[in-house]
Protein backbone atom coordinates (compact mmCIF):
# COMPACT_ATOMS: atom_id res chain seq x y z
CA UNK A 1 0.00 0.00 0.00
CA UNK A 2 2.86 2.36 0.84
CA UNK A 3 4.48 1.70 -2.51
CA UNK A 4 1.27 2.56 -4.34
CA UNK A 5 0.83 5.81 -2.41
CA UNK A 6 4.47 6.73 -2.93
CA UNK A 7 4.17 6.03 -6.66
CA UNK A 8 1.03 8.16 -6.90
CA UNK A 9 2.72 11.02 -5.05
CA UNK A 10 5.76 10.89 -7.34
CA UNK A 11 3.67 10.72 -10.51
CA UNK A 12 1.24 13.51 -9.57
CA UNK A 13 3.46 16.37 -10.84
CA UNK A 14 3.84 14.52 -14.15
CA UNK A 15 0.09 14.26 -14.59
CA UNK A 16 -0.39 17.92 -13.72
CA UNK A 17 2.22 18.99 -16.28
CA UNK A 18 0.69 16.76 -18.96
CA UNK A 19 -2.61 18.65 -18.92
CA UNK A 20 -3.62 20.56 -22.04
CA UNK A 21 -2.32 24.09 -22.35
CA UNK A 22 -5.07 26.40 -21.15
CA UNK A 23 -5.24 30.09 -21.92
CA UNK A 24 -5.62 32.72 -19.24
CA UNK A 25 -8.72 34.91 -19.62
CA UNK A 26 -6.30 37.85 -19.44
CA UNK A 27 -2.50 37.59 -19.94
CA UNK A 28 -0.56 37.13 -16.71
CA UNK A 29 2.72 38.95 -15.93
CA UNK A 30 5.90 36.88 -15.93
CA UNK A 31 9.27 37.57 -14.30
CA UNK A 32 10.06 39.83 -17.28
CA UNK A 33 8.19 43.15 -17.39
CA UNK A 34 8.17 43.04 -21.21
CA UNK A 35 6.45 39.63 -21.52
CA UNK A 36 2.96 38.49 -20.50
CA UNK A 37 2.02 34.78 -20.35
CA UNK A 38 -1.06 34.02 -22.45
CA UNK A 39 -1.06 30.24 -21.86
CA UNK A 40 -1.04 28.91 -18.36
CA UNK A 41 2.25 27.05 -18.02
CA UNK A 42 5.03 26.78 -15.49
CA UNK A 43 7.60 24.94 -17.58
CA UNK A 44 8.30 27.41 -20.40
CA UNK A 45 9.69 30.92 -19.86
CA UNK A 46 10.57 33.73 -22.27
CA UNK A 47 12.57 36.84 -21.37
CA UNK A 48 13.01 39.77 -23.78
CA UNK A 49 15.96 42.09 -23.28
CA UNK A 50 15.33 45.28 -25.24
CA UNK A 51 18.18 47.23 -26.83
CA UNK A 52 17.55 50.06 -24.31
CA UNK A 53 17.93 47.63 -21.38
CA UNK A 54 21.13 46.22 -22.86
CA UNK A 55 22.56 49.72 -23.42
CA UNK A 56 21.64 50.75 -19.86
CA UNK A 57 23.40 47.65 -18.49
CA UNK A 58 26.53 48.48 -20.50
CA UNK A 59 26.43 52.09 -19.25
CA UNK A 60 26.19 50.80 -15.67
CA UNK A 61 29.05 48.35 -16.22
CA UNK A 62 31.13 51.15 -17.75
CA UNK A 63 30.67 53.26 -14.61
CA UNK A 64 31.30 50.45 -12.11
CA UNK A 65 34.27 48.93 -13.99
CA UNK A 66 35.63 52.37 -14.96
CA UNK A 67 35.89 51.66 -18.67
CA UNK A 68 37.42 54.28 -20.95
CA UNK A 69 35.33 55.73 -23.81
CA UNK A 70 36.84 53.40 -26.44
CA UNK A 71 35.86 50.24 -24.56
CA UNK A 72 32.42 51.66 -23.79
CA UNK A 73 31.78 52.50 -27.48
CA UNK A 74 33.02 49.06 -28.52
CA UNK A 75 30.63 47.32 -26.13
CA UNK A 76 27.70 49.55 -27.15
CA UNK A 77 28.37 48.68 -30.80
CA UNK A 78 27.87 44.97 -29.96
CA UNK A 79 24.24 45.54 -28.84
CA UNK A 80 21.91 43.95 -31.41
CA UNK A 81 19.31 46.21 -33.03
CA UNK A 82 16.41 44.01 -31.89
CA UNK A 83 17.77 42.87 -28.53
CA UNK A 84 17.87 39.32 -27.16
CA UNK A 85 15.15 36.74 -26.59
CA UNK A 86 16.00 34.20 -23.86
CA UNK A 87 13.96 30.96 -23.90
CA UNK A 88 14.03 28.47 -20.98
CA UNK A 89 12.15 25.18 -21.33
CA UNK A 90 11.90 22.67 -18.46
CA UNK A 91 10.63 19.10 -18.73
CA UNK A 92 10.96 15.80 -16.85
CA UNK A 93 13.05 13.75 -19.30
CA UNK A 94 16.18 14.64 -21.28
CA UNK A 95 14.49 13.54 -24.53
CA UNK A 96 11.70 16.07 -23.90
CA UNK A 97 14.09 19.05 -23.81
CA UNK A 98 15.97 18.27 -27.01
CA UNK A 99 16.43 21.72 -28.64
CA UNK A 100 15.52 20.27 -32.05
CA UNK A 101 11.96 19.74 -30.79
CA UNK A 102 11.24 23.44 -30.19
CA UNK A 103 10.50 26.15 -32.73
CA UNK A 104 10.37 29.81 -31.73
CA UNK A 105 7.81 31.79 -33.70
CA UNK A 106 7.42 35.57 -33.53
CA UNK A 107 4.15 37.03 -34.82
CA UNK A 108 3.16 40.67 -35.18
CA UNK A 109 -0.11 42.04 -33.73
CA UNK A 110 -1.98 41.12 -36.95
CA UNK A 111 -0.77 37.51 -36.77
CA UNK A 112 1.79 37.70 -39.59
CA UNK A 113 4.98 35.73 -39.08
CA UNK A 114 8.03 37.92 -38.40
CA UNK A 115 10.50 35.18 -37.51
CA UNK A 116 10.65 31.39 -37.20
CA UNK A 117 13.73 29.63 -35.87
CA UNK A 118 14.99 26.72 -33.81
CA UNK A 119 16.92 27.34 -30.62
CA UNK A 120 20.50 26.27 -30.09
CA UNK A 121 19.93 25.20 -26.52
CA UNK A 122 22.06 23.64 -23.83
CA UNK A 123 20.45 20.85 -21.80
CA UNK A 124 21.13 20.86 -18.06
CA UNK A 125 19.58 19.28 -14.95
CA UNK A 126 17.06 21.35 -12.97
CA UNK A 127 14.05 21.04 -10.63
CA UNK A 128 10.61 21.05 -12.30
CA UNK A 129 7.58 21.37 -9.98
CA UNK A 130 9.59 19.93 -7.09
CA UNK A 131 10.86 16.93 -9.09
CA UNK A 132 14.23 16.41 -10.78
CA UNK A 133 14.05 17.30 -14.44
CA UNK A 134 15.93 18.88 -17.31
CA UNK A 135 16.07 22.32 -18.84
CA UNK A 136 17.17 23.66 -22.20
CA UNK A 137 18.04 27.32 -22.58
CA UNK A 138 18.69 29.31 -25.70
CA UNK A 139 19.33 32.93 -26.56
CA UNK A 140 18.19 34.41 -29.87
CA UNK A 141 19.53 37.61 -31.39
CA UNK A 142 16.69 39.63 -32.89
CA UNK A 143 17.12 41.63 -36.09
CA UNK A 144 14.32 44.04 -35.21
CA UNK A 145 12.85 45.05 -31.84
CA UNK A 146 9.63 43.48 -30.62
CA UNK A 147 6.70 45.86 -30.29
CA UNK A 148 3.70 45.89 -27.99
CA UNK A 149 1.14 43.43 -29.33
CA UNK A 150 3.67 41.03 -30.86
CA UNK A 151 3.48 37.38 -29.84
CA UNK A 152 6.32 35.00 -29.08
CA UNK A 153 5.23 31.38 -29.48
CA UNK A 154 7.16 28.30 -28.39
CA UNK A 155 6.07 25.30 -30.45
CA UNK A 156 6.71 21.97 -28.73
CA UNK A 157 6.78 19.27 -31.41
CA UNK A 158 7.01 16.35 -28.96
CA UNK A 159 3.95 17.31 -26.91
CA UNK A 160 2.28 19.04 -29.88
CA UNK A 161 1.60 22.18 -27.82
CA UNK A 162 1.92 25.90 -28.45
CA UNK A 163 2.91 28.26 -25.62
CA UNK A 164 2.15 31.93 -26.28
CA UNK A 165 3.65 35.05 -24.75
CA UNK A 166 2.44 38.61 -25.43
CA UNK A 167 5.00 41.42 -25.72
CA UNK A 168 4.22 44.54 -23.68
CA UNK A 169 7.14 46.77 -24.55
CA UNK A 170 6.23 50.16 -23.08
Amino acid sequence: MKKVLLSVMLMLPLFVAAQEVKKHPQPVPTKDVNILDVTSNKTTAVVYETPKELQARIQKDARTKKWNEAVKKEELAKVPVGGFLQVDISRYTPASVDPKLFTILVLDAAGKEKMRTKIDGVVSPTIVAGVSGYKTSGKLVLEQPLKTGDFVCVLDEKENKRYEFLVKND
